[in-house]
């Protein structure tokens, strides 16, 4: 019994000392990525050198301020503060956009709802946002367009356009 429970202490010993390592790894990188900036207030932070860095990052504290000068300048009776998307509906309408239109490219549009677009009554006259993916298959040359010559006909399917995320408040 002495034998299995110093086993398992040493073993719980490697762990947090592997988790250790990891987490002071991460921060070494993360550290590294914000010194590349050359003005502490910028808010993308990224490298070139860092291949796994997704472009377009942005600090907490730029978040912050850029929240907080939206809600300064456009709270209201119809205030939106943030719309809310599953990722794996993200995940399955950014693959299909691949797939279906080729996109490359994905735009985030702001709009408003009313009586007949509202997925709710009480979201008429609320802001929201959709997602359009660029149709690099459309033969007419309006990305914009579902036309990609194998339709399923039927409506929706295979849009290239995504709502209903949740809005708050």
């Amino acid at each position: 019994m002495k034998n299995l429970l110093s086993k398992r202490f040493l073993a719980l010993g490697v762990i947090a000392s592997l988790s250790f390592t990891a987490c002071q790894k991460a921060e070494t990188e993360s550290n590294a990525l914000q010194s590349n900036k050359k003005d502490p207030e910028m808010n993308v932070i990224g490298s070139a050198a860092n291949a796994s860095a997704i472009k377009g990052l942005i600090s907490e504290s730029a978040a912050a301020r850029m929240q907080e000068t939206y809600k300064k300048n456009y709270t209201g009776k119809n205030y939106t503060e943030h719309v809310v998307f599953n990722i794996e509906d993200l995940q399955k309408y950014l693959d299909q956009l691949k797939k279906t239109y080729n996109s490359d490219k994905v735009y985030v549009y702001f709009g408003e709802y009313d009586e007949v677009t509202a997925p709710k009554s009480n979201y008429k006259g609320r802001v929201s946002v959709f997602f359009l993916g660029n149709n690099k298959r459309s033969n007419s040359g309006n990305f914009r367009s579902q036309n990609v010559g194998d339709s399923t006909g039927v409506p929706g399917e295979g849009s290239n356009y995504l709502n209903h995320g949740s809005i708050w408040p």
